[in-house]
């Protein structure tokens, strides 16, 4: 079993970038965060793709993007170490890096689906993969175009058995940031009720419907990806745009050495890719194989959109958009897909700033380190209504002796419980709360947050499902 430093099995994870200077800024300052975190991740493939954006060939000048973080990332590695265990070797890392498919995948035979594909280096990275005798999914985070892993399923399945073909569809775990090819579309067309997918789908070309989106949540505040109808206006309101402000990164991550160097400032939205591997951090809050829990890499529900979101109907359910209601910043109350990323923006940016800490030190007593969350119960319960439910979160310490904050919370959206839920004593490390009177069966979820005062403050998390039996 491959661990965590926090005892959780890690996820497996490749990067499918249409990373490149200028344009697309961005990817670059996913990848940077990406490398701090992959002592909690397993990255088995970072594979420079094309994608609406970046139509030009994937070449080498992009994998030497990607190498060329590595690079400052070695640099800083011992630092890391000394934090936290896991971190993989520089040498692994760039054995796994790749350039995808040159050519923009625009359609089947246009891009992907052409047998003088089939040899690409990221094609075979991503069969690799999922051959490879792991019972562990694999992770699929699209932050470009799709038609590397279409050229992939596509290779399958002309060259092995309908059987076979269904067990390699069965490993993959795909999130999309919207559509930027036609690969997506044509990959969940034909192979849509055997795949896991987590998309906001929007037409191949262009940002028609990122509006919708949540992953704009991440920073979008100001820039019309978040705009309430994509046309008038500009972002959304509610999150601090502090955090995501220019002068924050500046403070926060360029100004931190080797590797925060390598971090370029955003030309429209920071980080726009980031969201497609924060729900895989294992944070005691995230459940990745539950989209409707709802985490750091936003929230969604299985269903088949309407027509108006993409070019055309989609034939199968995927995950998709979803809305939480949350009080803002400005203590206005805000419902939106993007608030299931912007709710949390406060802990995704401090850690990332605590991580960036860790590249500046081998002093483990100069820097900020994750609380560690202990619950005095399980984490899933079953009760019947009425019944009074303690929670305990004893035992729970930080590891460089900060004070703790706790925070008990209902979060009514990742359950099927529509009622309101009172906590009582929410910020005490034990709370407790009286089952609702209920006519059938219903799943609660309770979060408990726990945040130290260090600087600066780092948050964990453990959730709790409540099954509430119905009066018989």
């Amino acid at each position: 079993m491959i661990c965590t430093g926090y005892g959780n099995v890690k996820n497996r994870l490749i990067v499918l970038t249409d990373i490149a200077n200028g344009r697309e800024n961005d990817d670059i300052e996913s990848m940077v965060r990406l490398l701090l975190y992959s002592n909690e991740i397993d990255i088995e493939g970072l594979i420079a793709t094309t994608s609406c954006w970046y139509k030009k060939e994937a070449k080498e000048n992009n994998k030497k993007i990607i190498l060329k973080l590595i690079d400052a990332y070695v640099k800083v590695k011992n630092n890391l170490d000394v934090h936290l265990p896991g971190y993989p070797d520089a040498k692994y890392l760039k054995s796994k890096t790749f350039c995808g498919v040159a050519k923009f995948g625009k359609k089947l035979g246009d891009g992907f689906g052409e047998a003088a594909f089939n040899d690409n280096g990221g094609v075979n990275c991503i069969i690799e993969a999922v051959d490879k005798p792991d019972d562990r999914p694999l992770w699929i985070s699209l932050w470009g175009g799709a038609n590397t892993l279409a050229q992939a399923v596509w290779k399958i399945s002309t060259t092995r058995s309908k059987c076979e073909l269904e067990k390699f569809l069965s490993k993959l775990r795909i999130y999309g940031i919207s559509d930027q090819d036609g690969a997506g579309h044509w990959l969940r067309d034909n192979y849509g009720d055997k795949l896991f997918y987590i998309v906001s789908p929007s037409p191949a070309e262009g940002s028609k419907y990122y509006y919708r989106a949540a992953w704009p949540g991440i920073s979008a505040d100001k820039f019309i990806h978040g705009s309430p109808d994509g046309i008038n206006g500009r972002g959304f309101k509610g999150a601090d745009k502090v955090l995501i402000s220019k002068r924050w990164l500046r403070k926060h991550i360029r100004s931190h050495g080797i590797l925060g160097k390598e971090y370029p400032l955003y030309r429209y939205i920071m980080e726009g890719d980031t969201p497609s591997y924060l729900h895989l951090i294992p944070n005691g809050l995230n459940s990745p194989e539950h989209p409707n829990y709802g985490g750091w890499g936003g929230r969604y529900e299985y269903y088949i959109p309407d027509k108006e979101y993409s070019i055309t109907d989609e034939k199968y359910p995927i995950w998709t958009n979803a809305s939480d209601t949350v009080i803002g910043n400005d203590q206005k109350v805000y419902c939106s897909p993007q608030a299931t990323i912007w709710r949390w923006r406060e802990a995704v940016q401090n850690d990332f700033a605590a991580r960036m800490d860790w590249t500046m030190t081998n002093d483990y007593k100069k820097a900020n380190h994750p609380p560690m969350v202990k619950l005095n119960h399980p984490d899933r319960m079953n009760i019947n209504t009425g019944q009074k439910v303690i929670l305990d979160a004893t035992g729970t310490y930080d590891p460089d002796g900060n004070a703790l904050e706790y925070t008990w919370s209902y979060y009514k959206e990742a359950g099927t419980y529509s009622g309101d839920v009172k906590i009582m004593n929410h910020n005490s490390m034990i709370a407790y709360l009286l089952a609702p009177e209920v006519n059938e069966e219903v799943e609660i979820h309770i979060i408990l947050s726990v945040r130290d005062i260090g600087t600066p403050s780092v948050t964990r998390y453990q959730r709790i499902i409540i099954t509430v039996n119905e009066n018989t």
